[in-house]
């Protein structure tokens, strides 16, 4: 039975360790529906010119191709956000991170619990209020990693105590120093 961590986060212990999930944001999915408005307009503005000028058959169907590519990205994203979430799963040997939409695995990340250090909330450089969501980054193998770039402070401050409480991860003072000034 999945209980509440802090905000939008559930866990749940498993054997000998944690499973939490992370649902997407809802306000970064308002934004995402503001984008495709806006891209919408955009989109419209550009066939209308296409159809009433005389512009090289090339430039339209470049033209067309890119718009039409960044609306299903869009769309994607706002899927995303109103199916999918994030689920964290950690023991004493492995951290692992995988994406799913309705159900679906979509991607999964599996990493040796010995081989990652510096577990951080990163807060967003975007300039919004002061519960700006961030995401939790961490090196593993001295490659920088990162995952769900929408959750709050408070949200990963308590996934991060849960995670230490089934694994201690070595902080790297380099790290420390860096994480601060991002």
């Amino acid at each position: 039975m999945l209980e509440t961590l802090a905000g939008r986060l559930k866990w749940e212990r498993t054997g000998q360790g944690i499973r939490v999930e992370i649902p997407p944001c809802a306000r970064i999915m308002l934004m995402r529906m503001f984008w495709l408005i806006l891209w919408c307009g955009a989109w419209g503005l550009f066939l209308y010119k296409v159809y009433h000028t005389n512009i090289d058959s090339n430039i339209q169907l470049f033209g067309l191709v890119l718009c039409a590519a960044v609306a299903v990205r869009i769309i994607a994203a706002i899927f995303w956000s109103l199916a999918g979430k994030t689920t964290l799963i950690l023991d004493g040997n492995q951290l692992q991170i995988a994406n799913h939409i309705m159900g679906l695995k979509l991607n999964k990340q599996t990493y040796a619990n010995a081989d990652v250090r510096g577990l951080r909330f990163v807060p967003s450089t975007m300039r919004a209020s002061t519960g700006r969501p961030g995401g939790i980054w961490f090196i593993e193998n001295n490659k920088l990693r990162q995952f769900d770039l929408a959750i709050t402070e408070t949200e990963a401050m308590a996934l991060i105590d849960k995670m230490l409480q089934v694994y201690k991860f070595p902080i790297d003072s380099a790290w420390e120093y860096r994480s601060t000034s991002a």
